[in-house]
């Protein structure tokens, strides 16, 4: 399985330019050394409407003799079972996929092993509460990795089948922010008005003449095998409460419960049931234990810098955030599951 990256915040962006730029090799016992001896790159990143939809891939297999022996369908999690549709779908990807002429998105594509093609599943009922909601289901096209290596979309014009409801994320118009990692800090400003702008008025809706609600924008760098990639949410859609862009303000989160207050919010408990779909658990209280550790560990991954500055122990955390969250997976189960 060729999983799309996951997409970190602003801050996690900043730590790895200046990691990758300060690093000089290992030592004898193969710990990493790091030099900061001249400034930090100054880049130029394109920002693309973040969708509020479900991640998902169509990748692309050959064989030893350099023929395409399949293609396999994605989430983010796990490649979808064909053979068991519709139960083991997500919100009927691999079922409408089937039905296009999809093996024409690769047309002309060279690679050697694996060619991976990601987008947003998204519209009609996939998500709630943005402008898309109101447009049927399409895909929209956002990366494609060949043999492991992200290029730019943009190189690529057959990534487009506007007949069968699959688009380009570049159709709905670009960004452009020049990014000095000396001073990140600086740029914080614009990318929140930006932000503010594509929440206030999503421009995928606009274009199809619906007015709506958006969720953000993506933000990307990518040079030969490097890339860098970050999110700029809109606080309907953030999974945590923050405050500022490139760090968050320590001294607000003075104890244990105010951090879970900041970090446990119903974004990103709502986006734990999603996953859950996604990895073909069934919603009720026999996966309870799976939600509460993809929850927890969705908060460490996420915001372990946080807890570092603000002296929070892991480990004694973990109580605190099952608390909370079986409170909203009951809650969910109640007005979801039990009563339909």
């Amino acid at each position: 399985m060729k999983s799309y990256t996951d997409i970190g915040q602003f801050r996690n962006t900043i730590k790895s330019v200046r990691e990758r730029h300060d690093y000089c090799g290992r030592d004898e016992n193969n710990k990493a050394r790091f030099k900061h001896d001249t400034p930090y790159p100054t880049l130029r990143f394109r920002g693309t409407v973040k969708l509020h939809g479900t991640n998902s891939g169509i990748v692309a297999w050959k064989d030893s003799d350099g023929n395409i022996e399949r293609y396999d369908f994605q989430t983010r999690e796990r490649v979808i079972d064909i053979n068991d549709l519709p139960d083991d779908d997500n919100y009927d990807f691999a079922k409408e996929m089937l039905a296009k002429d999809y093996k024409k998105l690769f047309d002309g594509i060279e690679f050697n092993e694996s060619c991976g093609i990601y987008g947003e599943w998204c519209g009609s009922s996939i998500q709630k509460k943005v402008g898309i909601t109101h447009l049927p289901k399409m895909l929209v096209i956002f990366a494609i990795r060949i043999d492991d290596v992200y290029h730019n979309i943009d190189e690529f014009p057959q990534l487009i089948s506007e007949d069968e409801r699959i688009f380009n994320i570049l159709q709905f118009g670009t960004f452009e922010m020049v990014i000095d990692f000396n001073n990140p800090q600086l740029i914080q400003n614009d990318l929140i008005e930006l932000m503010l702008q594509v929440e206030n008025e999503c421009p995928v809706a606009k274009y199809f003449g619906i007015e709506g609600r958006g969720e953000g924008i993506v933000w990307e760098y990518i040079n030969n095998d490097v890339k860098y990639v970050f999110k700029v949410k809109g606080e309907k859609h953030q999974s945590s409460k923050i405050k500022k862009l490139v760090t968050v303000d320590v001294e607000a989160i003075k104890n244990i419960q105010e951090f879970i207050e900041y970090a446990v919010t119903e974004n990103r408990m709502s986006q734990g049931v999603d996953k859950m779909k996604e990895l073909g658990k069934p919603i009720d209280e026999t996966t309870t234990g799976d939600y509460l550790r993809w929850v927890y560990h969705d908060v460490i991954k996420e915001e372990s810098d946080t807890m570092v500055e603000s002296g929070i122990d892991p480990k004694k955390i973990g109580s605190a955030i099952s608390a909370k969250a079986r409170v909203f997976w009951f809650k969910y189960l109640d007005d979801n599951v039990y009563n339909l």
